[in-house]
Parts: structure tokens; C-alpha cells; sequence
């Protein structure tokens, strides 16, 4: 099997153009979470010199971002592995990109990347402290007078947050109109903080998860898929978020480190705007059974990020909006019909199938597929109730009956559409049906079901 087989059609043949190295050798890995695929090449370049490097890419385009956001994300390696490199904020060298299939070509920089997985206190907090230092060299990078080549334009993050409020209303339309997205950005549009800062370079997906560690030194920050010109305290935010699904250090010992380390003053309430901005854009539902739309790299992870996000949302704007939520009811229910082969499939790809792959990246795909499969289960035994419970909740907050829960859930988004139903209702009867919607998802969620946003302190 030749390198080019191991990766989408023409894209070992892109790589080498664009970069004047020849692939020797591809080792395809699970890359960018639920939004990329990766791989490990081995590449020789006309000097003669031999060098590791890895490569992320979305050739379906199903992943965060659009084609801009790839170009900035090109541009701000390529300043900083360049004329920004003196800023020391640390990155794998950038070798080439590839935008027509969202393809990044970096040097392989050494170092770990599962900060969870350390269990020395003072390593911990050493490396946090190290991290955050990182973040505040990014955000002290002057801009305005070194703009970064391939960026775009540095305008205000009050512009920037309009333009976000704007396109998440557009993209919130048709058959897919989404009642908690429209009620999260009516709070968020009243609600834009004043006397933003000037833009910053903001990494976009900062946190555990995405930089790589050697002992307790930060080797490499990754993923800068979400880069853009905004406000510090937006890098803050998604600290706080990527927090739901990697433990770090606590809030405040991660924000009092930043301030040490030379970044701005931290404010809490715009953390809490930026996260809560960040989530509605995490939140939006995806049509994975949408003929036209491109297949995610891991569908069953892609489920789990995205059903977290949603029942996060809902909390976090009932919390916003000043609502203390009550307990939801998850009636019980027998074992399904077809319980037995949801059991003996999902003991196949845990004893027989996972063990036997070599291939790390279709042993990824196999754990995913273990991840639907439960949830399905679920769906087969509680979806009856739950969607029971949901339709005599609907019904008593509009106030007259419904043929079955289709329609009840119909009448809802209306009434929400058409202001028909007040606000402290609609966010509870959100929250509901995400909850309900996150418990189908439990078992295959594991230990991410009990994620929740970390407490980050007083304004």
C-alpha cells in the first residue's frame, strides 16, 4: 500500500506541491477531535534532510469554521512559526496549507497532550501556569501595528460579536429553526458588553486538550481552527468550556496566573458573555441525516460534543436569565424489544474488533460506533416516555391539547417563533427537552454525561 492510498484522493500529491517535500510514509490518526482527521507523514525534503510532521485535514468540509477561518488559521502559523516568532509563542513550525481540502502541514513537535492524565499537583499547576502564560504573549502581540498577513481585517469585538449574533440568526432558519438558539442570541443581542478592549489575537479554542506538554513546559499550542482578532477574555471563555470535557486547574488559579503572567484584567462577566456566545455557535444542530450535508469524521463523538453543548446552553441561559431550574422528569422504562443484539454488537467491537485494530484512527471510528449504538438503545427504550412527558408539559403551558408529540413540539417552536409564549417558560421548557435529550445520550457519553460548566467566581 503507497502513502497516497492512506489519505482522501490527491491529497499526498497537493501536500507535496505545496510544501516541495515527498511523502515517505503516512500513519493516519485520529486529528482535531470530532471536526478533523489527522495523519503522521515522514517526509524527505530536496536538501536531504528527513523530518517528521503531522498533518490535519477536513477534505469534506464538515468541521468548525469555513474556508476563512482555515486562512486565518494558516496565516496566524505561519506569523507566528515567522516574522512573529519573537513574540515566543509556541507552535509546530508551519510547513504548508492546502485550502481547497483544509489541509495543515506542521513540523511533529514533541510533548503530551492529555493534561488530565497528570496526577503530581505541582506539575499540574506548574504547566497550567505555563499555559497561561502562553495565552497572555498572545494577546499582548500589538495588532495594530503588526497586523498579521492572511487575518483579515482588525475591526472592534463588538463588530465581531454583532457579525456572530447575525450569522447564527441567518444560519437558525427553515425546517432547522431551533427555539433555543433564538431564545440564547435575543439574550445575547440585549445584552453586548461596553468598553471592550482593542483586539486582540484570540487563539479561539484555548484549553486542555489542545496544547502539547513536556514535562511542565508548553511545547505547542494546536488546533488554532478558531482564530480571529477579538476580545482576551473570549480565549478566557473557552478555557471555561473546553473545561466541560478536560479537567485543568481551577478557574481562578488559571485567571490569577494570567493576570502574573503579564494578560489583561481578567473580567468575569464578559467571560460569562463570551462563553455563552461560544455555546449557541456549539449548540446549532447539525443535519448528519441531511442528504446534501458532508459526514462528520466521528459521528458518534460528533453527537456527544453537540448534545453536551446543548444541554449546557440551556442551563447556562436559564442562569443568565436569572431562572432557577427545577429537577426534569425521565420516566423509566423496560429493557427494548431489540436490547440483546444493542448488547451482543456493542461486547463485538469492545472484545473482538477494537483489540484487532492496529489502524489507531479505525480504532477511533469503532469506538464511535460503540457510542451509537448505545445511544440507540436508549432511544428505543425511553424515547416513548420521555417524548410523553415533554408533549403534557407543552400542552400546559399552551394551554389546550395536541394529536401527538410532533405536534406539540411544532406548536411550541411557534409560539416561540410568534412571541406567543413568555421567555421564563420557553427557556424551561428548553431545558427540558435537553435534558431529556442528553439522558439518551448518557451511556454513551460515559463520564462526559455529568459535565458542567466550572464555577468561575463573582463579577
Amino acid at each position: 500500500m503507497t502513502p497516497a492510498t492512506l489519505l482522501p484522493e490527491g491529497l499526498a500529491s497537493a501536500v507535496e506541491a505545496a510544501s516541495g517535500a515527498r511523502i515517505l510514509a503516512v500513519r493516519p490518526r485520529g486529528g482535531g477531535g470530532a471536526s478533523r482527521e489527522g495523519a503522521e507523514l515522514d517526509l524527505a525534503w530536496p536538501d536531504g534532510r528527513a523530518s517528521r510532521a503531522y498533518m490535519n485535514y477536513d477534505v469534506h468540509k464538515a468541521g468548525a469554521g469555513d474556508d476563512a477561518a482555515f486562512l486565518r488559521e494558516a496565516a496566524v502559523l505561519r506569523a507566528l512559526s515567522g516574522p512573529l516568532a519573537g513574540a515566543g509563542v509556541r507552535v509546530a513550525p508551519f510547513h504548508a496549507a492546502i485550502p481547497e481540502q483544509r489541509a495543515l502541514l506542521c513540523g511533529l513537535v514533541p510533548g503530551r497532550d492529555r493534561f488530565g492524565a497528570i496526577v503530581d499537583a505541582g506539575q499540574r499547576s506548574a504547566l497550567a501556569k505555563d499555559f497561561m502564560a502562553q495565552l497572555a504573549a498572545l494577546h499582548r502581540i500589538d495588532v495594530a501595528a503588526c497586523p498579521v498577513e492572511g487575518m483579515g481585517t482588525v475591526a472592534p469585538a463588538e463588530t465581531l460579536i454583532r457579525e456572530r449574533i447575525a450569522l447564527l440568526r441567518a444560519d437558525n432558519r427553515g425546517d432547522a429553526w431551533d427555539p433555543l438558539i433564538h431564545l440564547s442570541l435575543d439574550w445575547l443581542e440585549a445584552n453586548i458588553p461596553e468598553e471592550l478592549p482593542a483586539p486582540a489575537i484570540v487563539h479561539g479554542d484555548a484549553g486542555p486538550g489542545n496544547f502539547l506538554f513536556d514535562g511542565e513546559e508548553v511545547t505547542a499550542l494546536l488546533d488554532w481552527e478558531l482564530v480571529h482578532y477579538g476580545d482576551p477574555m473570549a480565549d478566557l471563555a473557552m478555557l471555561c468550556l473546553r473545561m466541560l470535557f478536560q479537567n485543568f486547574v481551577p478557574p481562578s488559579e488559571a485567571f490569577a496566573a494570567y493576570e502574573a503572567a503579564g494578560g489583561h484584567r481578567v473580567d468575569r462577566a464578559r467571560i460569562r458573555y463570551w462563553r455563552l456566545l461560544f455555546q449557541t455557535g456549539f449548540a446549532r444542530r447539525t443535519r448528519y441525516d441531511d442528504p446534501d450535508a458532508p459526514p462528520p469524521p466521528n459521528l458518534g463523538m460528533n453527537l456527544v460534543y453537540s448534545t453536551i453543548h446543548r444541554r449546557v446552553l440551556s442551563e447556562a441561559l436559564a442562569e443568565a436569565a436569572g431562572i432557577v431550574l427545577q429537577p426534569v422528569v425521565l420516566p423509566d422504562a423496560p429493557p427494548g424489544a431489540r436490547g440483546r443484539s444493542f448488547a451482543i454488537a456493542l461486547d463485538d467491537i469492545r472484545d473482538t474488533i477494537v483489540p484487532r485494530i492496529a489502524d489507531q484512527q479505525a480504532a477511533v471510528k469503532a469506538k464511535g460506533m460503540a457510542r451509537l449504538i448505545k445511544w440507540w438503545r436508549a432511544i428505543e427504550r425511553f424515547e416513548p416516555a420521555f417524548h410523553a412527558a415533554e408533549k403534557r408539559e407543552i400542552e400546559a403551558v399552551l394551554g389546550h391539547e395536541l394529536a401527538d408529540h410532533a405536534a406539540a413540539w411544532s406548536a411550541f417552536r411557534e409560539a416561540v417563533a410568534d412571541e406567543r409564549i413568555e421567555t421564563r417558560a420557553a427557556i424551561i421548557l428548553c431545558n427540558a427537552h435537553e435534558t431529556r435529550a442528553a439522558a439518551l445520550m448518557d451511556d454513551a457519553m460515559g463520564g462526559l454525561a455529568a459535565a458542567k460548566l466550572a464555577d468561575i467566581g463573582p463579577d
